[in-house]
């Protein structure tokens, strides 16, 4: 959940945005919407999430043309507020090393067209617990990762990508998508192959308040 009150100065909307688990993508862009608050402009804004509560004096919802948007597919030149509430759901091959996982997070979020400073978490099946190449790729990005064995992800809610390989394999139809929706409430991205990695996106359950 978010309670957003951003009219102030350009540092106290960088830190409301950050005590609210935002990611703030392009802080120079915080003067121009800081200033115009300031100086008693309305600000457009624009959310993926309902909103709940009336907005302050300074904003007004504007969907077209944002100059604040609270989203995780930024796009255009608006300030952008991205919430870190994603949860990676990876699979890979056995060895698989960091920077191939690296390359192909990165192709998967271009493709999908998400931010992945959305991400606050990975998680996996047991089985990839002791994989170096997955472990130094979320540590690198300071991601804690869980790990699910067959009969956990078998009780993940939702309707999943299968794969009778990857049941052989692992006992369960699907790791990345399962792994994602451990603990979540939405599939966000649905898996996704390259490289012999699989990623999915799900997403932990947001709010929008203003007050």
């Amino acid at each position: 959940e978010i309670r957003l009150s951003l009219v102030g100065s350009e540092m106290c909307i960088r830190d409301r945005a950050r005590h609210q688990n935002c990611a703030v993508l392009e802080p120079e862009r915080i003067k121009k919407v800081s200033g115009a608050l300031l100086a008693g402009r309305t600000v457009r804004f624009a959310s993926d999430w309902p909103i709940a509560g009336s907005p302050p004096a300074g904003l007004a919802e504007d969907a077209a043309a944002p100059e604040l948007a609270l989203t995780l597919c930024p796009a255009g030149d608006a300030l952008h507020l991205v919430p870190r509430i994603g949860v990676l759901g990876v699979g890979c091959r056995r060895g698989t090393g960091a920077d191939t996982l690296a390359e192909a997070f990165a192709a998967f979020c271009a493709q999908a067209g998400f931010a992945p400073q959305c991400i606050a978490a990975a998680a996996s099946i047991d089985l990839k617990q002791n994989e170096a190449g997955l472990l130094a790729f979320c540590q690198s990005r300071g991601w804690p990762v869980e790990f699910f064995t067959a009969e956990q992800l078998r009780q993940a809610p939702g309707s999943f990508t299968p794969s009778a390989f990857v049941q052989s394999v692992t006992g369960v139809d699907n790791v990345c998508e399962r792994a994602a929706m451990v603990g979540a409430e939405q599939l966000l991205v649905s898996k996704t192959a390259m490289d012999g990695v699989t990623v999915a996106v799900a997403l932990e359950h947001w709010e929008v308040h203003f007050g």
